[in-house]
């Protein structure tokens, strides 16, 4: 069967964590077990040029001029690279041996499959409700098509990104996935979840960055102003209100409304998708309600 034949990984970094930076590409590196070499993108995120000393054989770095946020410095990464499929990991994050095989043979098997999302596991084993691509924490060690995947730890079709228009880079950080997503799966690409090739990723939230919460409320209402038919975004945008609201920390709610409000401004280039891939993502467990 004829299918992808080269896999090339992008790695988002701001450059101040240098000793996670290496650990993540030395994982890379070691991934390949009898897959051809993979191409290496290090994109130094940063508003400080020049701010980090990593240096691996075959991977190439890449210095925009400012902080083009988590969706913008991925697809730069992607620009940057030529291969069929594109690897993401985050910079303080390791790919456990045989990752690039299984994630090369799954694109080859499964034509239809856009991308892959993989299971991050903390120090102490245990995948954050978050970071399980079905609602909820159900089905966290069960592999199957979803309906959205997690950028830290994911590959996408190079074809599929492409078909749909790749990143909405404007979001900077939070969501960027879920928009993607659903594009994909309007586009008739499916979602695959391989919960048993892990990647290790220190437990982490949402707070450690300063405007997160802020951002993170923004783009909930961006996203659905964007991308979900308005009854359905109505519904959307209400209901994590409300759960936003219960779950951010206490210093962080004014910031998560703040966010939310503003995102009722500007324009977000709609493109909604259509209702039947809405009935798909409710089928595959997600509904883009919740």
């Amino acid at each position: 069967m004829n299918g992808p034949t080269s896999l090339g990984w992008v790695v988002l970094t701001m450059g101040d964590r240098p000793e996670a930076v290496a650990a993540a590409l030395d994982s890379l590196r070691s991934s390949d077990d009898g897959a051809e070499p993979s191409e290496i993108v290090l994109v130094l995120n940063s508003d400080e040029p020049g701010s980090t000393t990593v240096q691996r054989p075959s991977v190439r770095t890449v210095e925009p001029s400012r902080n083009l946020g988590v969706p913008g410095g991925r697809d730069l990464g992607v620009q940057q690279t030529t291969a069929d499929i594109i690897g993401f990991l985050d910079d303080d994050a390791v790919l456990s041996p045989g990752a690039a095989d299984r994630i090369t043979e799954l694109f080859t098997r499964r034509p239809d499959v856009g991308a892959i999302s993989l299971r991050l596991v903390d120090e102490n084993g245990e995948t954050s409700r978050r970071h399980v691509p079905r609602r909820g924490s159900t089905g966290v060690g069960e592999s199957g098509d979803v309906a959205l995947f997690l950028g830290g730890a994911s590959a996408i079709r190079r074809a599929a990104y492409d078909a749909v228009g790749g990143y909405f880079t404007e979001l900077h950080y939070g969501h960027e996935e879920l928009e993607l997503s659903w594009r994909l799966v309007d586009g008739g690409w499916s979602i695959h979840y391989l919960a048993d090739v892990t990647v290790f990723h220190p437990r982490a939230e949402i707070s450690r960055h300063g405007d997160g919460w802020r951002l993170t409320g923004r783009n909930r209402v961006w996203v659905a102003r964007r991308t979900l038919p308005w009854p359905i975004a109505v519904v959307h945008v209400a209901v994590w209100l409300a759960l936003g609201l219960r779950r951010a920390p206490a210093g962080c709610r004014r910031d998560y409304v703040r966010g939310w409000l503003s995102g009722w401004r500007g324009s977000v280039g709609r493109s909604p998708i259509r209702w039947k891939t809405v009935v798909r993502l409710a089928r595959l467990g997600r509904a883009p309600i919740f």
